[in-house]
């Protein structure tokens, strides 16, 4: 969250001029009646220098055992806690990469479409699963599949994520598809000891090389 610029020296007339009337919207046929504020617009320059973190609402103490393993939205959620693993920073870092990869590709690297399973679209993107991990899955009701720990399993051609680099729009070349790929690599593992940590990736020369296109220094 950006800071913004206090306000407290103006009326409540000159705040309604910055940032607009708040308006309700209707949310429609709900269990019970409810209106959805309509978020306001800042100017760019009511922003701050700061930048907030916030929203920790599933956040826990490193360490923590937790009841339920798996966090959503699934999509985001690390293989391992779907197999009855606690989270961990390893976790951690497979979120941040699915969220990197969204926002690098346009798209999400592990979409569910109907009548997929996460598994199955993180094997036919990946590779198996780790064969030790096999009758230790857990989701709801759901059962696992003895195809996802197939050693022998290969990604499909079309959902690799060499494929989803290269479908990337804009396009990049061939050099750029192979950094990206590399570093995708460095976190996508099933492993969670296998993974990069936090600190080692704001220091690895493919991973700032990445960042040095998209956000290069001012000379």
């Amino acid at each position: 969250m950006w800071e913004m610029r206090s306000l407290d020296q103006y009326d409540v007339t000159t705040k309604y001029k910055f940032l607009g009337r708040p308006e309700k919207l209707k949310l429609g046929e709900l269990w019970k009646p409810g209106d959805l504020v309509r978020p306001m617009t800042v100017p760019q320059w009511l922003l701050g220098d700061r930048v907030y973190l916030g929203d920790f609402g599933m956040a826990i103490a490193a360490g923590t055992p937790v009841d339920f393993k798996v966090q959503t939205p699934a999509i985001f959620c690390a293989p391992e806690r779907y197999h009855n693993m606690d989270p961990s920073f390893a976790s951690d870092m497979w979120s941040y990469m699915c969220i990197f990869a969204a926002l690098y590709l346009g798209f999400r690297p592990f979409s569910i479409l109907w009548g997929d399973d996460i598994m199955s679209v993180l094997a036919d993107t990946l590779g198996p699963l780790p064969n030790h991990w096999k009758g230790y899955y857990r989701y709801f009701d759901d059962e696992s599949d003895d195809k996802w720990y197939g050693q022998n399993r290969k990604p499909c051609d079309h959902q690799s994520l060499a494929s989803k680099v290269a479908r990337r729009k804009p396009a990049v070349n061939q050099w750029e598809q192979d950094l990206v790929l590399s570093v995708f690599a460095k976190v996508f593992c099933y492993e969670p000891a296998d993974r990069i940590t936090a600190a080692e990736l704001l220091e690895d020369p493919q991973f700032n090389t990445l960042m040095e296109i998209y956000n290069p220094k001012s000379s």
